[in-house]
């Protein structure tokens, strides 16, 4: 973007020179320029970013060449600034603003004194400079038949994504927290009688306790369920069973089924290979698993209103069921009416820190009428996450649905680099005039650090 240094954001006309900086989403000295210039500033897929065009120099610490980070600036005290930069590039740094007092310096722990007398150091930041740039598109997904492996591309994605709350998926994704007061404020919120009596997270589906649920949210806006939904469940890792319960504990929640009804259900080692077991409904469900065979996945093709527990077993003992997860508003395969895809392949020869797959569906492909998932190597990927996000058992207001534009996401790994990544979009019959492209992106960017400290003393 230009930013153009004039009336047009307030400036007045007797300004002789400007100095421009930029203040998220990191800091940096943009330069000295004269009244009416146009400014290159780059913006963030995605992001904001804040700058200020000031008539004299800023009076605080500046780091001049590169991006930069202050982590620490109290008077008296050692001051503390991260650099920042891509893998493998050099940078000319300069201090401007330095507050008196400050007698010496060092860079990741060698002297950088030089610094504090107004000289220029080079600095180069660790890493393999990047060929391309890290946030691009890859191209467009060209129209084909529905490949023969479309059901197990959809339960990948089915069983990578989940239906809980949304508050729980911003937990999980902001990850764990050294902070007690925000942890105390999480403990608040998250273990208050009432949002466990809600039965909007699969976690109280394995705690142990028939008196926490995993219910159908029908807050707001009536039954989430895609299709009538399905029950899946996850088991972490491929284990052997002899037998797999599901307690509902009432006929009223056994709804839609009936009790004593004949249930398909079905289990998996590779979402796959099926095989399918006799389930009844009723307040207690029960599945038998064929001697000998390994299983991952079970998957249910109706779903209960609520469920309290689901419980694994071996040799008459119950498993552990940490790792377990489940899901319960997805639609099963065949009512989902998928008859075309979109495709691509690629080679990544790089995968800078924090990249991603973006998969970009531009147009009207109807509420749910979309769903992809990745071959790497062969083996299937689901995309774990998606905007507008995927079905949920939402806290209060239940999220407002959307039948076009969706947005799948896929973390990609440092191993993944080189291999052949197969991209597949699954459509219905709305999805016609849809453009799917592809990019790689990443948050935060993948800067290199190092750490400037000022000494006081």
């Amino acid at each position: 973007y230009s930013i153009e240094l004039d009336k047009e954001i307030g400036l007045g006309k007797n300004t002789s020179e400007l100095y421009v900086y930029q203040y998220h989403p990191t800091e940096k000295f943009l330069g000295k320029f004269k009244a009416d210039a146009k400014v290159k500033v780059e913006v963030l897929p995605f992001r904001s970013a804040l700058f200020i065009v000031r008539s004299t120099p800023a009076d605080e610490l500046t780091i001049e060449g590169t991006d930069f980070d202050v982590v620490k600036n109290v008077p008296g005290k050692d001051i503390q600034v991260k650099l920042l930069g891509l893998p493998g590039t050099e940078k000319t740094i300069k201090l401007s603003a330095l507050p008196a007092g400050y007698k010496s310096a060092l860079l990741d722990g060698k002297d950088a004194g030089k610094l504090l007398s107004g000289n220029t150091m080079k600095v180069k930041f660790d890493g393999i400079p990047l060929k391309n740039a890290a946030h691009r598109n890859l191209g467009e997904l060209k129209s084909a038949a529905l490949p023969a492996d479309a059901e197990a591309l959809y339960e990948a994605t089915c069983f990578a994504a989940d239906n809980n709350a949304l508050e729980v998926r911003s937990l999980e994704r902001s990850g764990e927290t050294k902070i007690k007061e925000v942890k105390a404020a999480r403990d608040a919120f998250f273990n208050q009688s009432l949002f466990t009596q809600r039965g909007i997270w699969d976690k109280n589906l394995f705690d142990g306790s028939e008196e926490t649920d995993f219910y159908v949210s029908r807050r707001w806006n009536g039954d989430v369920r895609v299709q009538g939904g399905g029950v899946r469940v996850d088991f972490g890792q491929i284990i052997e069973l002899d037998s797999v319960k599901l307690i509902v504990g009432s006929e009223h929640f056994l709804q839609p089924l009936k009790s004593t009804e004949n249930v398909d259900a079905f289990v998996s080692s590779d979402l796959i290979t099926w095989t399918q077991v006799v389930m009844w409904a009723g307040i207690v469900m029960n599945t038998s698993i064929p001697e000998g065979l390994r299983v991952r996945y079970l998957k249910i093709d109706k779903t209960p209103e609520r469920i309290s527990e689901i419980i694994g077993y071996r040799n008459g003992k119950s498993v552990n069921r940490k790792n377990w997860r489940a899901s319960n508003l997805f639609g099963t395969f065949w009512k989902m009416e998928f008859n075309k895809s979109w495709q691509s392949s690629h080679v990544l020869d790089e995968i800078p820190e924090n990249s991603f797959l973006a998969l970009a569906v531009n147009g009207k492909h109807g509420a749910e009428g979309v769903y992809a998932a990745l071959r790497i190597d062969g083996k299937i990927y689901g995309f774990p996450d998606r905007s507008v996000s995927y079905p949920s058992n939402t806290w209060e207001v239940h999220a407002k649905t959307a039948d076009s534009n969706y947005t799948f996401y896929f973390p990609l790994k440092p191993e993944m680099k080189g291999k052949k990544i197969e991209v597949v979009l699954l459509g219905g019959a709305a999805a016609e005039n849809i453009k799917p492209e592809l990019w790689i992106t990443n948050y935060p960017n993948p800067y290199k650090e190092m750490m400037l400290v000022i000494k006081a003393k």
